[in-house]
């Protein structure tokens, strides 16, 4: 996907965020929010193209799906999904040098679950997907989520800067384990492990 339409999608999604949180922290009367209505009617009457094919499909000619398509399109990262967060990704090394990924990310209030703290459920999301970026890191097929264990050990702030680590810790038969953390500045706001099996093995959990 051409860097200039994602780049475009990114500034939309801002939009789309600033109008989210006026209407959550703003007192607005009817007349106000239904002529917004109007308007955002209007846009979504005016975005018009041809049908992009679901992101597990395989594009013409291949003989395999892609992840940048489903990144760009992830709640959870997603240039192309209104209500993801701007996400900045790197490689990792783990405490032993094992291979992982990490990213930098600022929640707004509109995570926010506990005061001026971000949601722990989304927080669980992206856990997720960082883990399913990071056990893809893994020698052999991928893996799908088969257990994810949090502990949260402060509450994680809204409107801060957040970096999450993550690492392969084993991989064997069916088996992918990865670890991972969530910090802001030196603090230590949760820690996280997951399983991830692969499909085509027949090993016992």
């Amino acid at each position: 996907m051409e860097e200039d339409v994602l780049s475009a999608a990114s500034e939309l999604r801002d939009a789309i965020h600033d109008l989210a949180q006026i209407t959550r922290e703003v007192e607005l009367g009817s007349e106000q929010l239904l002529a917004a209505k109007l308007l955002v009617e209007t846009a979504s009457e005016q975005l018009q193209g041809k049908s992009i094919p679901h992101w597990s499909e395989k594009p013409p000619g291949s003989r395999k799906q892609t992840s940048k398509s489903y990144r760009s399109r992830s709640l959870f990262q997603g240039e192309l999904h209104p209500f993801s967060p701007p996400v900045n990704w790197d490689l990792h090394s783990g405490p032993d040098g094992q291979p992982g990924y990490m990213f930098e990310t600022t929640l707004s209030s509109l995570y926010e679950g506990a005061p001026k703290s971000v949601h722990g459920g989304y927080i669980a999301g992206l856990y997720d997907e960082l883990f399913g970026a990071v056990q893809s890191l893994a020698e052999g097929k991928t893996g799908y989520t088969g257990k994810l264990t949090i502990r949260y050990r402060s509450f994680t702030p809204t409107n801060k800067k957040l970096i999450f680590r993550g690492w392969v810790t084993q991989n064997s038969g069916r088996r992918i384990n990865v670890k991972a953390s969530c910090h802001d500045g030196q603090s230590l706001c949760s820690e996280a492990e997951a399983l991830f099996l692969r499909l085509e093995q027949e090993d016992e959990l």
